[in-house]
């Protein structure tokens, strides 16, 4: 998603705001029912991040519809601890982040 402020002709080029740019990062320390995951927010897109966390599911591509958690604002690495998962059970997770535009997923 991207966000822009439209303008007369020649008029000087206002920021383009986007939704935050992320990267999960590798889960560890896995369990029968828990693990660890998190993510590196390298961009805000120019607006705060208001939101971030990871979320997953057994579906390829999870969203914020599905299992997540809520770790913080703002911009950096973080970690999040992942429960409630089924032993034997394939899982697919990515970190997300939102701010006023968007949500990012790594």
């Amino acid at each position: 998603n991207h966000l822009f402020i439209a303008g007369p002709a020649n008029a000087p080029l206002k920021a383009c705001l986007t939704s935050p740019v992320i990267v999960t990062a590798a889960v560890s320390e896995i369990t029968q029912t828990t693990a660890q995951c998190g993510g590196t927010i390298t961009s805000d897109g120019g607006a705060t991040v208001t939101a971030r966390g990871v979320c997953w599911s057994t579906d390829p591509a999870p969203t914020l519809a599905n299992s997540n958690t809520s770790d913080g604002i703002g911009t950096g690495s973080f970690t999040s601890s992942i429960i409630g998962l089924t032993a034997g059970t394939l899982y697919y997770v990515r970190a997300y982040a939102t701010n006023g535009v968007g949500i990012g997923y790594g």
